[in-house]
């Protein structure tokens, strides 16, 4: 009866231990990646295509861009203005072919981490049915004594090798139990990743969404264009006239009020440091600060600087802070967003960067941000809805760095135009010794 107990106990370990020995080698192949590396090498050079068909795009964006400011940069003419208002569309209806690329793009990530997701998940159940079933039989046999064990076995090299198989069972439930808790870490590892990988891909469909709603006004624009001046040189002209006076205003509104700060604070200005702040948006620099060609306007400077990008381009947080205030409307700066930077390495440098000009932002007042977050698409709300302009019209980024100190928003003097619509202001800074 002891030898049949034995020789049933001991092929009932030596099976338990098999289908150890099995499982560990299940979880280390879903750990280790090359197992689905036919799978993963389909979906890189998927990748790799939708890449190169990106960066193809990227360049003619770029050569637009640089068409653009060549012909902005020539004699206003009416020409001229169709010529860029072309350009611009052509840009934009690039922008969305790139954009839906990147969502092309983003769907094959997707797809890869919920694959990987599903095949953790069945090997993290399947290991842990049979880690439950060796931990019960384990634990039958910890209930015996080494006497009862000895008793079972006709010799004492059966006993030994029952002995031995019981602490190697042990040993690897042990192991196995840790490889599951790293494929559970793992899991959540991935998990994280769709989650991420979701937020980018709803970024970049809303994105498109207001490209493509950029490029609707862009054509309407031109069509107005060319109704309003009936493809007449002198027609052209004299809206240009009427336009340039409604900017002039504009500017002139908003240069007074940081004169005003600038002049308080004096000498008392803080020192520039280059790398505080991370570039807002990705695009061409097409205006600097300070005294940009705008004083036969009727005023002396430009208090930031103007990234232009295709239209609906995300715009980020420059550094970490907290929303002072936002504002949207017709006259001014359109839709915009304030951040005040105050903590780590800003400690004894507040400042306030503006983000002006978005189609659209994402940021409510009092929001804690950090370097990187979405703040908004960049559009041309504001001052530049107006047609007409010169090297600054269009789609771009409105960018100052302001100090804090006297940091304050006014309404909008123009009201009777242009609606309601606010007005920050403080002493600016040139934002290129901040980036």
């Amino acid at each position: 009866m002891f030898y049949k107990n034995s020789k049933q106990n001991t092929n009932k370990i030596k099976t338990l231990f098999s289908a150890l020995l099995i499982a560990s080698v299940v979880i280390i192949m879903s750990v280790n990646p090359h197992t689905t590396a036919q799978t993963a090498d389909e979906l890189q050079k998927q990748k790799a295509d939708k890449q190169a068909k990106l960066a193809d795009i990227e360049r003619k964006i770029g050569q637009y861009q640089t068409e653009i400011k060549e012909v902005q940069a020539e004699a206003k003419t009416l020409a001229n203005q169709i010529k860029s208002l072309n350009l611009e569309i052509a840009q934009t209806e690039a922008q969305i072919e790139v954009t839906e690329t990147k969502i092309e793009v983003t769907n094959i990530e997707i797809a890869d981490v919920t694959d990987k997701i599903i095949q953790t998940q069945a090997d993290i159940k399947d290991q842990k049915t049979i880690l439950k079933a060796l931990i019960a039989d384990i634990n039958d046999m910890d209930q015996r004594s080494p006497l009862e064990i000895a008793l079972e076995n006709d010799n004492f090299d059966q006993f030994l090798d029952q002995v031995q198989y019981i602490s190697t069972i042990q040993q690897q439930s042990q192991e196995t139990l840790t490889k599951i808790k790293q494929l559970e870490a793992e899991l959540e590892i991935r998990q994280a990743a769709l989650k991420s990988e979701k937020a980018k891909l709803d970024q970049l469909r809303e994105s498109l969404d207001l490209a493509k709603t950029s490029l609707v006004g862009q054509q309407r624009a031109k069509q107005q264009v060319l109704d309003q001046t009936r493809g007449q040189e002198r027609a052209f002209q004299r809206l240009l006239t009427e336009q340039e006076k409604l900017e002039d205003a504009l500017e002139k509104e908003i240069n007074d009020l940081d004169s005003q700060i600038a002049a308080k604070l004096g000498k008392s200005r803080l020192k520039a440091e280059r790398g505080l702040l991370a570039w807002p948006m990705k695009g061409t620099l097409t205006q600097g600060y300070g005294n940009t060609g705008f004083t036969k306007l009727g005023y002396s400077y430009h208090n930031g600087i103007d990234i232009a990008a295709p239209a609906g381009t995300p715009i980020y947080a420059a550094a970490d802070g907290v929303v002072q205030a936002t504002g949207t409307g017709n006259g001014a700066y359109g839709n915009w967003v304030a951040i005040k930077h105050s903590t780590g390495k800003f400690a004894g440098k507040e400042i306030i960067t503006l983000y002006a000009h978005m189609s659209s932002f994402r940021m409510k007042t009092g929001q804690s941000v950090e370097m990187g977050d979405l703040v908004g698409f960049e559009g041309n709300t504001g001052n530049t809805t107006r047609l007409l302009y010169g090297p600054h019209r269009g789609y771009h980024l409105h960018f100052t760095v302001f100090d804090a100190r006297g940091f304050d928003i006014a309404d909008g003097a123009r009201q009777d135009l242009y609606g309601a619509y606010k007005v920050p202001y403080g002493a600016p800074y040139n934002p290129l010794d901040f980036l």
